[in-house]
This record gives C-alpha cells, structure tokens and sequence, in this order.
C-alpha cells in the first residue's frame, strides 16, 4: 500500500489484539476477527495524518498521548449510519401511542434520550415528530439528551446541516416547517431551525461508563443500532442502566435488528423492537 508517507505495513495479529482490548475497554465495542479488515482500513487514514508508517508505532504514539489520541482511535472505529425517519414505525409509535398516553395522564414535563445518536438526524427526527403532534396547542416543557462516542458526528449534529439528499425523505411542508434553505454558496443544503435545535442538549458519552452523569429519569429512551456492537456482558449492563433512567411507564426503543432477549424481568414487548418498562421486577 503506498501513501504519502511511505508503504503502511498489513495489521498484525498482535497489534489488532492491543486495539481491540482498548476499544473495548474505552466504548464497550467488541471487535471479532472478522473485523480486522475494518480496524486496519479505518486506522490507516490515521496513520497517513500522523505520518507513521505501522501500526505498531501508532501504538506507541497512543499510549504517549492516551487522553487526547484515544477520542480519534474511537472515532476511527466507530460505525455511523443514520438518516432521517429511519425505521419509519418508531415515530409512528412515537405519534400514536406514547405521546398520546403522556397527554392522556396529565404530564407537561417530557424528557427523552437519543442514546447513540450520531449525526444528528435521530433527534431531529424525533423533536420534529413531537412538534407536529401537538401542532398548535401548547407544548410541554420538552427536553431531550442526544449523545454519542464520537465527537466528529457530534460536531455534524450540533450544527444541524444537511444536503438536500438527506432531508428529502420528509418532504418540502416539514422542510419549509423546521429548516431553513441555504443559498449561495450554501444552495442545496438545509439548516435546522433554532426552534427545533434548542429542544436538544448534544454530549459526549460513553454509554458503558460506571456512571452517567444525568440526574433525573426519561420518558422515552431511543437506543437504535447500537447494542449490535457490543456482547451480552455489555448489553445487560446496558439495559440495566436504561432500566434505571426509565420512568415507571417509560418506553425502550431499540434497532429493527435488535431484542431484548432474556430481559422480561426489566421490560415488557410492546411492538416491533419497543418495549416498555416492567414496573414489578427486580433489577438483579
């Protein structure tokens, strides 16, 4: 393979074990063998920025400067694929049965986490969903936390622009609605109103750290498309901690590709990959 800074020798078994201890340990990611390909792939552009020829000087260059290097290894590693209204009946289930059971019972406080939610257009999705189903009637005081690993995504989300590719999927009344449209130079993209953005608080977290550091419980907790990466060990201590946040009639969404097997004590099936909190069980 031949860079800009020389050839980048093949990633070797050892080196791939190193990488893969920490980033399980740092993002509870679990890199299989049939992942090396990937690793290899998604390092070397950060061998080319850094100039280094191996990987095994990469190595050495992270554990010099572990606090700040460690960021840009998970965010070589990282998977991000999102996009807007992604599995469709979530915000479906969102619109028809969630929001009006909290209407329903009175609340006017509604708190909701995108746990996971890279570039941003998950949340908007869903702030965009809870203001078109209360319309013109007051909304309550409505907060959501989006977090995610990577900070280069988190960047992307907080800014709020997309190409037109992108936003199409939702057609021009909620594009007129809650974006505004970008000329000049900036023809063919889309800005999230401040309206829509002020809904959500955007964090770094790692979602298998001992400790998070919100205070208070959620309504509704998203986690789509995450847990596939992590294995069982990971994915109980996860769903504990989402136990944990929930409120006592609170809401798991999870991927299409995900479940919660082996998990009735804590939650109960509601629809395809939802799940609500079960209120009775016990935690151990």
């Amino acid at each position: 393979m031949q860079t800009g800074v020389g050839k980048i020798f093949a990633l070797g078994d050892k080196e791939f074990e190193l990488f893969r201890e920490i980033v399980y340990r740092e993002s509870g990611i679990n890199l299989t063998e049939k992942k090396k390909s990937l690793v290899q792939a998604r390092l070397m552009r950060r061998l080319r920025e850094l100039c280094l020829a191996d990987y095994g000087m990469y190595y050495a260059f992270l554990q010099k400067n572990y606090q700040d290097e460690i960021v840009h290894l998970i965010n070589c590693i990282t998977t991000n694929k999102t996009e807007f209204f992604r599995e469709s009946n979530h915000f479906d289930y969102l619109r028809t049965v969630i929001l009006p059971e909290f209407e329903r019972a009175g609340k006017r406080r509604l708190r909701i986490w995108c746990a996971g939610c890279s570039t941003g257009e998950e949340p908007y999705s869903i702030a965009i969903t809870v203001l078109e189903y209360f319309g013109d009637r007051r909304l309550p005081d409505v907060k959501m936390l989006a977090n995610d690993i990577d900070t280069q995504v988190l960047r992307t989300a907080q800014e709020g622009i997309y190409p037109y590719e992108a936003v199409a999927v939702m057609g021009e009344g909620l594009l007129r609605k809650y974006f505004l449209r970008g000329k000049g130079d900036f023809n063919g993209l889309y800005r999230v109103k401040d309206g829509v953005k002020e809904m959500i608080s955007f964090r770094r977290l790692n979602l298998l750290t001992e400790h998070f550091p919100m205070k208070g419980t959620f309504d509704v907790i998203f986690c789509r498309n995450v847990i596939i990466y992590f294995d069982k060990a990971s994915q109980q201590k996860l769903f504990h901690q989402f136990y944990r946040y929930l409120t006592d009639d609170g809401y798991l969404i999870l991927g299409h590709s995900e479940a919660l097997t082996g998990h009735g004590e804590l939650f109960r099936f509601r629809g395809k990959s939802i799940y609500g909190k079960a209120v009775c069980s016990s935690e151990n």
